[in-house]
């Protein structure tokens, strides 16, 4: 018998049901939901990148054309507006390291706390499950 066989039971109209319960399901069901709104919310992003790349060409090429059409005909002077040019996005900062030792040593324990706290959250967690099953 395969190890992920369901187990399943006949009531007595002979039709089978779940022996294990409802539970799964919903998870299953939560999942699914999940992964659809996921896959619904990368193909809105990527229409909106695309969408973005577009409009950002269309305005560098508005403000080329205002360029052309404010500059003066006859050469004298200024050679008009420059064309319109998007601000560059800023580079991110990079932080600084951490030098101070108590500082390191009191980041350290808080991890450490962190962890701990985690991992018997993950135990609780598992003991629940196990005891429901």
């Amino acid at each position: 018998m395969p190890r992920n066989a369901s187990r399943t039971s006949t009531d007595g109209r002979g039709r089978r049901r779940n022996a294990r319960g409802s539970g799964t399901g919903a998870v299953v069901t939560q999942i699914m939901q999940l992964v659809a709104a996921n896959e619904t919310l990368q193909r809105e992003n990527r229409e909106l990148a695309e969408a973005n790349v577009r409009l950002r060409a269309e305005l560098t090429e508005i403000g080329s054309a205002l360029g052309r059409l404010t500059s003066s005909p006859k050469g004298r002077g200024r050679r008009g507006a420059a064309a319109f040019a998007l601000p560059e996005a800023k580079p991110r900062q990079t932080r600084k390291r951490i030098t101070d030792p108590e500082q390191l040593e009191r980041r350290r324990a808080a991890l450490a706390k962190a962890r701990a706290a985690r991992s018997e959250k993950l135990a609780a967690a598992r003991e629940a499950v196990a005891a429901s099953q």
